[in-house]
């Protein structure tokens, strides 16, 4: 079977919806051939050039780049022979609606989150809305729709789409990449936690403050590690400073993508402590493929319950959901895995095996396929 997937969202452009589709083509590589459709990018051609699969680029202007993915996109049809086009967001969709009259290939959509959302709090997301009716009609034409959690899954609903069309399919993380290492041994005051997500209010980062500074008031001082960067940055140091707390907390800022499995593998507890914002529906966390990660280096996780982090994270057997509005729910549930050194482990440990056995990237591309073959 021979596969177009369309993506304005693709590395070396950092985010996760760029990784979801890189690591959905490189999964599907193994059962045909894959064509990406992505914008262009300066430094792009190192990471095309050793691609299992064939990435076309758009120009990178964007204009120009909108106006490629329309012309593009039937040759592309063409040239390779397609017979499924995926759409990793439902914008690029609306070009498979425009051409299905002529030609009729089937398509589906991917839906994450806040993307399926209207609101007016960017120029971008303001045009957006303005298209909501051809979203779903776009929608509504495509052979399935592929949410990643059942959050995102109750989104789409909304949208008119016929529930047999609707398959959620999760992320998944690829666990060569991310490995265990034996790194839960250190006294209480010398372990890690975590948190790898850019520095946006929903994230939680704040909260996870507070819930340090509950510890240390009970005797508790482990390092906290905050990987990322982004607006709240400044807010968080002086927060950090004020609760007294700024000795034990580590702004690392971007690291590559590369390095990731290091940062994971040196630390203990992954915590985010995700949240839905009033106001807000461009910050929701549709799933947090950020978990998956933490799971398959074998650490315990705290999330926050909100969006489709219960899809992300098995409670009570991968880590812990906890109240993300309230600080001493998160501290409790770091106290617990700081002190109980069995429990973490076995927690950690489930993580490592439920993405071994169903959240990798192979078994997200064998539902995928299965869903296509049904819904065809």
């Amino acid at each position: 079977m021979n596969f177009l997937l369309v993506s304005t969202d693709f590395p070396p452009r950092i985010g996760g919806i760029s990784t979801y589709s890189k690591e959905i083509a490189k999964a599907l590589t193994k059962r045909g051939q894959v064509t990406i459709l992505a914008p262009g990018f300066h430094n792009s051609r190192s990471f095309d050039d050793v691609c299992a699969f064939q990435i076309i680029r758009t120009p990178a202007l964007p204009i120009l780049r909108n106006l490629a993915f329309l012309v593009y996109f039937p040759f592309l049809i063409r040239r390779y022979r397609i017979d499924v086009v995926l759409h990793a967001i439902w914008l690029t969709a609306l070009i498979s609606h425009l051409y299905y009259r002529f030609i009729p290939i089937p398509y589906f959509v991917s839906v994450h989150a806040s993307e399926i959302l209207d609101d007016t709090r960017t120029w971008r997301r303001t045009i957006k809305g303005y298209l909501r009716s051809w979203r779903v009609c776009a929608l509504k034409k495509a052979k399935g729709l592929f949410p990643v959690s059942r959050f995102s899954a109750k989104l789409v609903s909304t949208q008119g789409v016929s529930r047999n069309r609707i398959c959620i399919i999760p992320n998944g993380v690829d666990p060569q990449r991310f490995k265990v290492t034996a790194t839960y041994q250190r006294k209480n005051e010398n372990k890690k936690l975590l948190t790898v997500a850019r520095l946006d209010l929903h994230k939680g980062h704040d909260l996870v403050l507070r819930a340090i500074a509950i510890l240390k008031r009970e005797g508790l001082t482990p390092q906290y590690l905050i990987v990322g960067q982004g607006e709240e940055e400044v807010k968080l140091r002086k927060m950090a400073q004020t609760l007294g707390i700024d000795s034990q907390v580590k702004f690392i800022g971007f690291i590559p993508d590369s390095e990731l499995p290091r940062i994971y593998a040196s630390s203990d507890i992954f915590v985010m402590a995700s949240r839905e914002i009033p106001g807000r529906l461009d910050l929701i966390e549709g799933f947090g493929i950020s978990f998956l990660e933490a799971s398959a280096s074998g650490l315990p996780v705290v999330a926050g319950n909100s969006g489709g982090v219960n899809d992300a994270v098995l409670d009570g057997k991968t880590g812990f959901i906890v109240n993300p509005y309230e600080p001493k729910d998160i501290a409790r549930a770091l106290k617990l895995l700081l002190n109980d050194f069995d429990l973490a482990l076995r927690l950690g440990e489930e993580g490592r095996r439920w993405v071994e056995t169903q959240m990798n990237w192979t078994c997200v591309a064998e539902k995928m396929l299965r869903a296509i073959h049904k819904l065809i």
